[in-house]
């Protein structure tokens, strides 16, 4: 719902609220005239230019995953949660729930009244114009406007493909596992000869965890992989050997049937493989995309425009997070085309697939 006919549904008492807090000349005896004057002091671009300077980092994070999410109904509990997550430090006192008062205090969010408990939601207009002024001021700090490099990458479908090469590997070689389940490094060298993308092995120098089953032993695209195939149930450890299931034989056999759906799925996992480790990287992809859809942007400037956006996870800075866990599995993903200049300087753009993929969801 719009805001208009939000107003017409939510919780009387609150408007009269929000009446109070914006000071408004009108007669709040009629509803009619009341839902009237708040909802053109809400839609007005004084009111959201006002907004948009008042709003701490807090406020921003909590509000982030609310306006990109699909979700457009909540309870107190999951608003509760989402304002935990704002935070960086231990939460001290009730400031969640001060959020969240806020939120509705200031009509960011508006209590429904249902039959059997009160759910909160977002107008579709206001989530739309916080989406703008998020991405406008994203993008103002990051360095744009550049021609479109020589040298790019465009890894559309490229996932999907070696996911393929993968999944055949396993299926014409025998590849043993070490007591703690992990393909030796000779199998994994050998695997990454074949792929589109190759990475460095790990060399049990950094802390790996957060990301995913296997993340600890295998380099971040190839655990992704491995994660996303074991997940669906087409590979299976058994007795210190790696093969394929009945359904992995036929993922196999279906060769490049189905790769941009693969591609999805990937994406799909991707989000679920980090979420505990990044709770809003769903919205915080989608923030990403919208930002590099009209130009090319440069990848440290765009780091830095992006790092109050994230938390940083335990051995992960928030630089880490958005370099390595944002910027470049979306890349691998084929969501971003990664270019560079002969200078060195990295640019980031959205891929065609990517701009697909947006706007569907």
């Amino acid at each position: 719902m719009n805001l208009a006919d939000t107003l017409v549904y939510a919780d009387i008492r609150q408007l009269h609220q929000l009446a109070s807090i914006y000071n408004l000349e009108c007669n709040r005896n009629s509803k009619h005239e009341l839902i009237q004057s708040l909802h053109n002091r809400l839609t007005s671009a004084a009111f959201f230019q006002d907004l948009h300077k008042g709003l701490n980092w807090e406020e921003k994070r909590f509000l982030l995953p609310i306006i990109y999410e699909r979700k457009k109904e909540y309870t107190r509990e999951a608003l509760l949660s989402r304002a935990r997550k704002a935070y960086c430090e231990k939460i001290e006192h009730n400031e969640h729930e001060e959020l969240l008062h806020k939120a509705l205090e200031r009509g960011w969010l508006f209590r429904m009244q249902k039959q059997f408990a009160p759910t909160f939601t977002m107008p579709e207009d206001l989530r739309h114009r916080f989406r703008e002024i998020f991405v406008k001021e994203v993008r103002a700090l990051a360095y744009g406007n550049y021609t479109k490099p020589d040298l790019y990458r465009d890894d559309t479908y490229v996932m999907a493909h070696d996911l393929q090469k993968f999944l055949l590997y396993v299926q014409t070689h025998r590849v043993p596992l070490s007591k703690e389940g992990v393909m030796y490094r000779k199998q994994q060298q050998k695997m990454m000869e074949l792929m589109s993308v190759r990475e460095n092995l790990t060399d049990g120098k950094e802390w790996r965890f957060g990301y995913g089953r296997r993340f600890r032993d295998y380099p971040d695209r190839l655990a992704l992989l491995y994660d996303f195939a074991h997940y669906r149930q087409w590979l299976s450890e058994r007795e210190e050997e790696l093969v394929l299931t009945d359904e992995g034989m036929r993922q196999v056999a279906c060769q490049e049937q189905g790769r941009e759906e693969r591609a999805e799925r990937l994406v799909e996992f991707w989000l679920l493989s980090y979420k505990k480790a990044i709770p809003s990287i769903e919205s915080l992809w989608k923030l990403v995309a919208c930002v590099c859809e009209a130009e090319w942007l440069e990848e440290e400037s765009l780091i830095c425009a992006l790092r109050n956006w994230v938390l940083p996870f335990y051995y992960d800075s928030q630089e880490a997070v958005i370099r390595r866990r944002l910027l470049a599995m979306m890349v691998h993903l084929g969501l971003l085309r990664r270019g560079m200049f002969p200078e060195g300087k990295v640019v980031y753009s959205l891929t065609s697939w990517g701009k697909s993929l947006l706007d569907t969801r």
